[in-house]
């Protein structure tokens, strides 16, 4: 059965309807299955997830594809879990000791 704009639950304001980052979905159109690994929210509503299937038998990686919010189908929570890590943008600055410039009037 074809569930697109038919949700489970309801989810508010959510702009990718209770899918996160980690979760196995599947497209309900072609039946590819895989873990979310990125999202994108664009100003038309047309909001997107990107998807990454399993490696094959030889551990060789396949392409990820990307589908609309609305083709997917949640089938596990959190799949995938990433601990919290220092990436480099979540680490404060150092101060800075250089003078500054002052404008020249």
């Amino acid at each position: 059965m074809l569930r697109i704009f038919k949700r489970k639950i309801d989810t508010g304001n959510d702009p990718f309807c209770g899918v996160t980052l980690g979760d196995q979905v599947k497209d309900t159109l072609t039946g590819f299955t895989g873990i979310v690994i990125g999202r994108v929210e664009y100003l038309t509503g047309c909001n997107q997830l990107c998807v990454l299937p399993k490696s094959d038998k030889d551990n060789e990686l396949k392409d990820v594809h990307w589908f609309d919010i609305e083709r997917i189908e949640k089938l596990a929570d959190r799949a995938v879990e990433i601990s919290s890590r220092y990436t480099g943008a979540d680490i404060p600055s150092p101060p800075s000791t250089a003078h500054r410039i002052q404008r020249g009037i």
